[in-house]
Formats: structure tokens, sequence, C-alpha cells
């Protein structure tokens, strides 16, 4: 393997770049506390993001997103009363 490679492609919004560890751990040095950077061992894959201003705000975005137009507390209701619903057998 080259020290680097280096593989985009035009139709993804990622870019897959592929490098020796001791390059990647420079990398991790050189980044400091504005990123985030992960390792996933069994993917083989290095994911690379900004860090949030507040992890708080970020994480409500994503739930919102995740949620998205479904009324949680509805949904939470809904499981909690299964849950009664099942004790009764």
């Amino acid at each position: 393997m080259k020290k680097i490679d280096i593989n985009y492609d035009s139709e993804s919004q990622y870019v897959l770049i592929r490098m020796q560890r001791e390059i990647f751990e420079e990398i991790k040095k050189l980044l400091g506390d504005d990123v985030i950077l992960t390792y996933d061992e069994e993917k083989k894959e290095a994911i690379i993001f900004k860090k949030p201003e507040s992890f708080t705000e970020a994480l409500i975005e994503i739930g919102s997103k995740i949620w998205g137009d479904i009324n949680a507390e509805e949904y939470i209701n809904q499981e909690r009363n299964s849950w009664e619903n099942f004790s009764n057998f």
C-alpha cells in the first residue's frame, strides 16, 4: 500500500482516504480539539467531524431528525400502555 490512497466519487458526499497508521496518528495530533476523530476497528474506518459548540444542541438536532414528525410523548404513552396490557396475561 502507498502511504496515502485517496478515492473520490463525484456521486457521493464522502472521500475515502486510506493511510498508514503512523500518518493517521500524526493527523490526530495536528487536528487538536477542533474536531472529533474516531476510528472503527471493525470497519477499519476513520470518522472525522467538527466538534459542536454545544453537545446538548447537537443531540437535540439529531433527536429532531430521528423523531421527525412523530409525537414522542404520544409514542411513549402507547409503549407504556402496551406494557400494561402485557401484564394482564
